[in-house]
């Protein structure tokens, strides 16, 4: 059995007969004030924070603003990666605390037992040498975090490379390996942290962004069934594999399986396979489309996927 706890993404609906009771919200570290008031507004009964997606704009306009007295850490530690300005994440402990520090700042004025998922990226090789380095480094959030928000998941997600050439490093938490190794290193720690599948994302890294085969889909998805106790969410959404550029997060399986249902039945099936053990993991969306998300939802459903409240 295959349980997934709906979480809605940005202002996208789900059909009708399921209703997520918790909603993503952007927890990063630009804007700040807008967003802490974005998250007083939401409306349903749990939130999930995303943490460092990145901001749409150089890091001048990021120095500019009001937050730096109060994360120097953190306000010191931005760069500009393609065409977005991102943070460097875990690399040291200073910035670990700090950014504990931040999300409670974040959310202040929330009950806490309305924070549900706690969502992190990983770091980057530039700047973090190894997955046990990032460890060690992460272990002083953690315990600052789960005292200020003891009802939350702390999640990381994996994260694809996707251009092997552009500066500034490369994520280490990328492919079915990573996966594997992280959760192996975190079953021999104290540590609580578990890991939210980007499915999508973990086929591009291996695979770019082509269509895919039955065997590629299998080939990547099953080793981590292994692993899959470490794994509490998961992130799946659609492509379209003709658009030369923009074509993630914006549509369905269809067009992700160029309108093959052979294929997309096969990824159903990896899918459902991956996740049967009756554990409910959270589930996000992430396509900025009501009709798309329907229409995965649908898909997901139609391969036994059962959608439920959160405990």
């Amino acid at each position: 059995m295959v349980q997934f706890i709906p979480v809605r993404y940005a202002h996208t609906k789900y059909p009708d007969d399921v209703k997520p009771k918790i909603q993503e919200t952007t927890a990063n570290f630009f804007n700040f004030f807008e967003h802490k008031k974005s998250i007083q507004k939401t409306a349903l009964p749990y939130l999930s924070l995303h943490t460092d997606p990145g901001y749409p704009g150089k890091k001048e306009m990021f120095l500019s603003s009001d937050v730096l007295d109060q994360f120097p850490v953190i306000s010191k530690n931005v760069f500009d990666f393609g065409s977005r300005c991102v943070s460097k994440l875990w690399f040291n402990e200073k910035w670990s605390k700090e950014f504990s520090g931040f999300l409670v700042g974040l959310t202040e004025g929330i009950e806490r037992q309305r924070i549900k998922v706690i969502e992190v990226h990983p770091p980057i090789d530039a700047y973090c040498d190894s997955l046990e380095t990032f460890l060690k480094i992460y272990a002083a959030f953690e315990e600052e975090a789960l005292k200020e928000f003891p009802s939350a998941i702390i999640n990381i997600e994996n994260r694809c490379n996707p251009d092997p050439k552009r500066k500034g490093g490369k994520f280490l938490l990328s492919r079915n390996n990573d996966i594997i190794k992280l959760s192996n290193l975190i079953s021999r720690s104290d540590l609580k942290l578990k890991l939210v599948i980007d499915i999508p994302q973990l086929l591009s890294e291996h695979h770019g962004n082509n269509l895919l085969s039955e065997k590629q889909i299998k080939d990547v998805l099953l080793p981590i069934r292994d692993i899959r106790e470490s794994i509490s969410g998961t992130h799946i959404w659609g492509y379209n594999i003709n658009k030369e550029n923009g074509g993630q997060h914006g549509a369905d399986f269809n067009t992700y399986f160029n309108n093959d249902p052979k294929l997309k039945d096969c990824f159903l099936q990896e899918i459902y396979k991956l996740f049967d053990d009756g554990k409910a993991r959270y589930y996000v969306p992430e396509v900025s489309s009501t009709v798309a998300v329907q229409s995965i939802v649908n898909d997901l459903r139609s391969a036994g996927i059962q959608f439920v409240d959160p405990e």
